[in-house]
């Protein structure tokens, strides 16, 4: 075993440390400009937020709002606090001026006369107050039960329930009219009174002082005609901040229904979707953590906007160098590296990118033969070709389908066992033909009949709800996971309950019965059908919902009997805004091993793309070759962005989002143990299945294998691409260690090296043969004189030993069991 640790040692170079985060000094700019969200202030006592914005030599903004100097010119009318917020106090015109460096602005803003200030909203400023200070989030009151007797609404969802918890129950106790101060809402809040939350406000803070107001004004609930937010606007002085500089202010601004605006930074809730990248507090203020991309979500009740924010480290002194391009691919990536200051990998060497290739398409490493051929092989154009010759291949339709079978849910828990075989030839026969997608997923949302002779009538045996259905045609079609809609309007997303309800009643009519075949209770067929008189009831109210499409307005105007036609229709529709990006963003999953959206289910306004007009792009010409997949395929794998090296650059080297080199990652569970077999020469016995069956060819999920489930193998129970597990474990290491399957291979008589050794190979042969077969490479001097030296050492009669030690070092090899 003396190889194991010479081979061993041979792996990817290690991410260097991020750079050192610096406080950020003055910065000299050309001018500077107040920046804020509106100019009236209408109702004494409101106010705007005030930031600052900078230009650079180059005239790029900078946010210079903390280091300014912010002022009345004029007392009187107004005031301005710490967290530079301007608020009116008598009528007219105010006038601020910011200074800054030897820069000097002034701005003028109206303020609108009234008698006296605006009453205090109860569903659109107090809701938003309590869900900005935490007390109806999920781990506080908003639970379904509350806490400790007092519960609301999650993220005040449900304003007349809230309104009931809080001056109604408990006697009414939980606020004081007469004494508003001592109100249980807010001594509580202030932790006055015991309180297992902590203390969440500050006596005379902005939100106690909107909470004390409520209650004097008699903790009233809103009339109907009370005015109401209809729209959001993020106010920055900066999207982009340069180290060393590592803050920016954010504001917010809401258009309301009698046509005002007005400034609601003190009512928003921030939060950030990366906070490794960036951190915001309560107040708006971003501050850098690492370097990158992070988009800030503000949530005002039920309307969401988000910013992107773009954390640039300290450029490395190198000029930009415009990478050769092959298409639009290219194209769009170097403009998004040029932005973050990344320069790509250079190219993978031929033995990387064939191997690449053939696991990514295929399923399986190239065979020696394959990689001589490929490696002998002049002709510029000859990865082009390989990757037309693998396209379409019987290998390339077997590891595509098994991508949609375990998706699909093809499991005879589900299907029945015939049933498994069935669903899983009808999605092959799908891949080989090409079908385009569009028409593949319009047959599977509206299947119906008997599952064994209508194999995508499988589809909805694993679903066994309009809910289930609801939930895993928007996961898995559109890329859009609303399941948390179903119990409350989504805390992250726009999706609400409204919406969740009328997309389940798509599939409100669906039945399912027994038969035509039916052999055991886990081996039957059955009859997916539709019962005109069924309708889909809103849990609660039972009031029947009418089918609505994903952010509709309104309900679909049909009469049809099955209403999945129409949403087959817009499902699958060239104008759909969700069903071509989630199509692209997959497949590019499967080749990059990362989402251009990640995770690649999860298509969320708050879920940051790492380049969204790569995936308009890429989606668009989806639609443009008519939904085709192999051409879609083709245009990435022929991108230079795929072939690029997994070996990081001093720029790069931290780069995990935006493929300026490739990813490596863990080879999945089928193609790991498919590929032990090819390279070892012995097929591995699979179930009752007839022998020479691969791992890539398995039918049904229900089917247990212990180094497939080891390594993360799914059992195709659910919609989520997280069923498959991809996180390193010990049982993994075991296996390769000293797993029979494995041992059992490197020992078997008549495999590999029984081959080798029975046509008289020399030793130099043999290493250079496990070499290309289990690598894609030639070993180095060092591996070479290593591994002659050991076989050399043992002598004929310990040879076919040293041999294996080789190869069990070579099968444990990181660049084996992973793909880069």
């Amino acid at each position: 075993m003396q190889l194991v640790f010479l081979l061993l040692t041979a792996c990817f170079p290690a991410a260097a440390s991020p750079s050192r985060d610096v406080r950020e000094p003055a910065i000299p700019v050309d001018r500077i400009e107040i920046v804020a969200g509106i100019d009236r202030i209408i109702g004494r006592g409101e106010g705007v937020q005030l930031l600052v914005r900078g230009f650079d030599s180059s005239g790029n903004p900078v946010d210079v709002t903390d280091e300014a100097t912010i002022e009345l010119v004029a007392a009187g009318r107004g005031s301005i606090d710490s967290e530079r917020r301007l608020t009116a106090e008598q009528p007219g015109s105010i006038l601020v001026r910011a200074r800054y460096a030897e820069h000097s602005v002034v701005r003028s803003f109206q303020a609108e006369p009234t008698e006296r200030p605006r009453p205090v909203g109860f569903r659109h400023e107090l809701l938003n107050v309590l869900t900005r200070e935490g007390c109806n989030a999920g781990a506080c009151h908003g639970t379904p039960t509350g806490k400790n007797g007092f519960r609301l609404s999650l993220r005040g969802y449900l304003p007349d329930q809230d309104h009931a918890s809080l001056t109604r129950e408990f006697e009414a106790r939980r606020i004081d009219r007469v004494s508003p101060e001592d109100s249980l809402l807010l001594r509580k809040g202030t932790a006055t009174v015991p309180h297992e939350g902590g203390r969440r406000l500050i006596v005379g803070d902005p939100s106690w002082s909107l909470i004390r107001r409520w209650i004097e004004e008699g903790a009233r609930d809103d009339p109907a005609d009370a005015l109401r937010p209809i729209a959001l606007e993020i106010v920055s002085a900066a999207t982009r901040i340069d180290a060393p500089r590592d803050r920016v202010r954010l504001a917010a601004v809401a258009d309301y229904s009698d046509a005002t605006r007005r400034d609601v930074t003190r009512l928003v809730r921030f939060s950030s979707s990366d906070e490794t990248i960036a951190r915001v507090d309560e107040a708006g203020l971003v501050t850098r953590v690492g370097f990158g991309e992070v988009l800030i979500q503000v949530a005002l009740g039920s309307i969401l906007r988000t910013i992107r924010l773009n954390f640039r480290d300290v450029p490395d002194g190198s000029p930009w160098v415009e990478p050769p391009s092959r298409n639009f691919i290219d194209r769009a990536l170097a403009r998004k590296w040029r932005e973050m200051r990344l320069r790509p990998s250079s190219l993978a060497e031929d033995g990387v990118f064939l191997r690449r290739l053939c696991f990514d398409v295929i399923g399986r490493p190239p065979t020696v033969e394959e990689l001589r051929e490929f490696l002998a092989d002049r002709d510029p154009g000859k990865r082009d070709r390989w990757i037309d010759r693998l396209i379409g291949s019987p290998e390339y339709v077997d590891h595509w389908a098994a991508k949609w079978a375990d998706r699909l849910g093809c499991n005879q828990r589900f299907t029945g066992f015939k049933g498994a075989y069935s669903y899983h030839r009808w999605i092959r026969d799908q891949v080989a033909a090409n079908v385009p997608f569009d028409r593949f997923v319009r047959t599977i949302v509206t299947a119906r009949g008997a599952n064994y002779s209508n194999p995508p009538a499988s589809f909805y045996r694993r679903i066994r709800s309009p809910e289930d259905a609801a939930e895993t045609v928007s996961q898995l079609f559109l890329g859009i996971r609303i399941q948390c809609a179903r119990c409350h309007n989504h805390v992250s997303e726009r999706w609400t309950r409204d919406d969740y309800y009328g997309f389940a009643a798509f599939f409100g009519r669906l039945r399912y019965k027994d038969g035509p075949q039916y052999f055991e209770l886990y081996n039957k067929e059955e009859t997916v059908y539709l019962d005109p008189e069924r309708r889909l009831r809103r849990p609660g109210t039972r009031e029947e919902v009418a089918p609505r499409m994903l952010g509709a307005s309104q309900p679909i105007a049909s009469n049809s009997l099955d209403p999945r036609e129409e949403l087959a229709e817009w499902l699958t529709s060239r104008d759909n805004p969700y069903f071509a990006k989630a199509t692209v963003n997959r497949l590019w999953f499967h080749l990059f091993g990362k989402g251009i959206i990640d995770p690649v289910d999860d298509m969320r306004d708050s879920n940051l793309a790492a380049s969204p007009e790569l995936l308009d792009e890429l989606a668009a010409d989806f639609v443009a070759h008519d939904f085709d997949v192999e051409h879609t395929l083709r245009t990435i794998l022929r991108s230079r962005a795929y072939q690029l090296s997994a070996t990081p650059n001093p720029s790069n080297r931290n780069d995990a989002r935006y493929f300026s080199r490739a990813n490596v990652r863990l080879l999945s569970a089928e193609r790991l143990l498919d590929a032990i077999s090819a390279i070892s020469e012995v097929p591995e016995r699979l179930f009752h299945l007839p022998a020479g069956t691969t791992a890539a060819q398995i039918p049904d999920g229900e089917f247990v294998h212990p180094f497939l489930r080891s390594f993360g193998s799914p059992r195709r129970s659910e919609a989520c691409e997280c069923e498959r597990e991809s996180d390193s474990t010990l049982e993994q290491a075991l296996q390769i260690v000293g797993g029979k399957t494995v041992h059992m291979k490197i020992q078997e008589p008549k495999n590999r090296i029984g081959r080798l050794l029975a046509s008289g190979a020399s030793d130099e042969a043999v290493v250079d043969d496990l070499f290309l077969a289990c690598l894609s490479r030639q070993p180095d001097d060092a591996e070479r004189a290593a591994a002659l030296g050991v076989m050399g050492a043992a002598g004929p009669d310990a040879r076919r030993k040293a041999i294996e030690d080789l190869f069990w070092s070579l099968l444990n090899h990181p660049e084996f069991l992973f793909q880069h």
